[in-house]
């Protein structure tokens, strides 16, 4: 790409990072987030949206991909993969270059805010890419490395915005590269031991804590209704300032402390966060009112099933002649008519047993057509499920955010004594 609003931006971020040559800018609509590949010559690939960048968000991802062309990090992930494919038998191999992997982001993460980018509004651009990622209907496996990779978004949003954190130095490349190499007999040592945990004979474990959820806890108040992140008691504390600040507002914990803010725009934005969810719940809650009405035909059906009795003929005066033919048989005439008799019974009762077969049949039918279209809702429920916990964690995310920017512009008060 030769755009020189792009070019600008790209010479002065390249200046500041102590970049010679800058790396040629390229574009891909297959991309959802920006890359770098290469190392003797590094390429930057942005996705094809770049143009509905501004300044900010082109300048904050040019610091973040130039970070990784100045370390070298796409050859160190590199090597990192070959070892892991040498060593793919061994875990520590998979988690090396998955720590590898993570802290280049991490560390570029720094370098962009070191850079001058404004925490928050480099933690909206991250969540972009993220939500891009979510919403890209299909999966291109790119050789390089990516400013948002799944499974790892809220250390670093939380890592970004945690204020009174020091930023991380740079590594230079070549201590990456010992670590990589040093490794290595490691993995070979370690792919051939299977250490067993020993302790003592009733011993107790101790279970660790964590205090994350604590820490980000969130209550958003709306009324009778509340949406909500921590505990039973935040929950209490939180509606307990109900009467005190009002109907809407939001209460959360951070840095230690804990907070209300009572904005009314910024309520409203964190209620509209959580829509898509709240909109899936009542979705999830119409199929299960389906799957009720499906369970009171098949409960109705099984009384029907069950109600289902043998209604044999009046054979009184079959069994009469019979008995008259026994007392009086003594040929092999009558006994064969005697056997003739029997047999029209069986047929009589035989004829009556498959017609109620056949109505347990259509029973059976009918259950079996209900039974398969509550697996079909069972599985909308599943997906739906799935939805939901994305988009919960995308909300949380976002959240964070807007509180962050709600204490920065002096929105959040401290919770009333």
């Amino acid at each position: 790409m030769d755009d020189p609003r792009l070019l600008e931006v790209l010479a002065k971020q390249a200046a500041a990072a102590g970049i010679r040559k800058p790396p040629a800018l390229m574009e891909s609509g297959a991309l959802a987030v920006p890359i770098t590949m290469g190392w003797m010559r590094p390429r930057i690939i942005l996705p094809a949206t770049w143009r509905e960048w501004n300044e900010s968000k082109i300048g904050v991802v040019l610091a973040h991909e130039l970070s990784h062309v100045r370390r070298g990090d796409y050859a160190i992930l590199l090597l990192s993969s070959l070892n892991r494919c040498m060593f793919w038998f061994s875990p520590l191999s998979w988690w090396l270059d998955r720590q590898l992997r993570e802290l280049a982001e991490l560390v570029s993460d720094d370098s962009a805010l070191r850079a001058g980018s404004d925490r928050t509004h480099y933690a909206e651009v991250l969540l972009g890419f993220f939500e891009a990622m979510r919403n890209q209907g299909g999966r291109v496996r790119w050789q390089g490395v990516s400013m948002a990779r799944s499974g790892n978004a809220n250390r670093r949003i939380d890592r970004i915005l945690a204020a009174n954190r020091k930023l991380s130095a740079p590594a230079p490349w070549p201590v990456l590269l010992g670590v990589v190499i040093l490794t290595t007999p490691l993995l070979y040592l370690t792919a051939a031991a299977q250490p067993t945990p020993q302790r003592k004979p009733g011993a107790a474990t101790t279970p660790s804590v964590s205090t994350s959820k604590a820490e980000g806890s969130y209550v958003i108040v709306s009324g009778e209704n509340s949406t909500m992140s921590g505990s039973i008691d935040d929950l209490r504390r939180a509606r307990g300032f109900r009467y005190r600040v009002g109907e809407e507002y939001v209460w959360f914990r951070q840095g230690g402390k804990s907070y209300i803010v009572r904005d009314p725009d910024t309520v409203k934005a964190a209620i509209r966060l959580f829509q898509p969810q709240h909109d899936l719940g009542r979705q999830q809650g119409e199929l299960g009112e389906q799957q009720g009405k499906l369970g009171e035909l098949q409960s109705k059906l099984g009384e029907r099933q069950s109600s289902i009795r043998t209604t044999l003929p009046d054979l009184t005066r079959e069994i009469e002649r019979i008995k008259q033919t026994m007392r009086n048989a003594g040929t092999s005439e009558e006994l064969g008519e005697l056997q003739a008799m029997l047999g029209e019974i069986q047929a009589k009762i035989g004829e009556q047993q498959s017609k109620i077969g056949e109505q347990q049949a259509k029973i059976g039918e009918q259950q079996a057509k209900l039974g398969e279209q509550q697996a079909k809702l069972g599985e909308q429920q599943a997906a739906l499920g799935e939805q939901q916990a994305k988009l919960a964690e995308e909300a949380g995310l976002k959240l964070r955010v807007l509180l962050e920017e709600a204490v920065k512009n002096g929105l959040a008060e401290p919770e009333p004594r």
